[in-house]
């Protein structure tokens, strides 16, 4: 998983990050029309444990993505279809938090909105053949994003 702060084109930081995945459920917000539509889901991302973290603890992230949105279709094709996908989410500050906060100094639980962005199928780990070396052949070469 990888995190960075942004600037958005009123001054104010916003925090990025971006990792690999499996999507657990897609849950709708609110109240669906009469044609049993919402106008908001949200995406539960069950994280790939970071570099250097324990896997004892289990990383997730919920951010929330509009029904039009084509990222929506894809996290319900993901969902459906049990693939690894590499997503990026932003958290936005809500419009009550001032500008000159630094996003460092928020709680992103509460201050922040925590937007879906990006969403693709996962590029998998290539399983190269390392018996010629000695080394046992279940060693991998990790190309995750």
């Amino acid at each position: 998983m990888r995190s960075w702060v942004e600037i958005d084109e009123h001054d104010r930081q916003y925090v990025v990050r971006a990792g690999t995945g499996l999507i657990t459920a897609v849950v709708p917000i609110g109240i669906a029309d009469p044609g049993d539509v919402c106008e908001l889901y949200r995406v539960e991302i069950s994280c790939d444990v970071p570099n250097g973290r324990s896997s004892a603890v289990r990383y997730s992230a919920h951010p929330v993505v509009a029904a039009q949105d084509p990222l929506a279709d894809l996290a319900f094709d993901a969902l459906g279809n049990v693939w690894a996908v590499a997503w990026t989410i932003e958290w936005r500050r809500h419009e009550w938090v001032p500008d000159e906060v630094p996003v460092g100094s928020l709680d992103l639980a509460s201050d922040a909105r925590c937007l879906l962005v990006g969403l693709d199928r996962a590029r998998l780990p290539e399983v190269v053949d390392l018996s010629v070396t000695g080394l046992p052949s279940m060693w991998a070469l990790d190309e995750r994003l």
